[in-house]
């Protein structure tokens, strides 16, 4: 293939990609949630609660924890993903 051909097919694939997220209704498509068991959800909130308070955003220090204000974050946005 020579150098347009295979400049035309990478611009039909990049074109044909921006689909990927829409939905058949014409919305976007929200991205699927793992549903964690309970046991795991249980075990999960004692390590969160094993790493302390989480730290301010923009004024991390000793006796807080980044990693739990990290995971935090992650689960708002979970929720606000899983929101109809």
């Amino acid at each position: 293939m020579n150098r347009r051909g295979l400049l035309l097919a990478f611009a039909g694939m990049a074109l044909l990609s921006g689909c990927a997220g829409v939905s058949s209704s014409g919305g976007i498509a929200p991205p699927q949630l793992v549903d964690y068991p309970a046991e795991f959800q249980v075990r999960a909130a004692e390590e969160l609660e094993a790493l302390g308070p989480g730290c301010p955003l923009h004024a991390p220090g000793s006796g807080c924890s980044t990693v739990a204000t990290m995971i935090e974050d992650y689960g708002e946005l979970r929720a606000r993903v899983a929101r109809p």
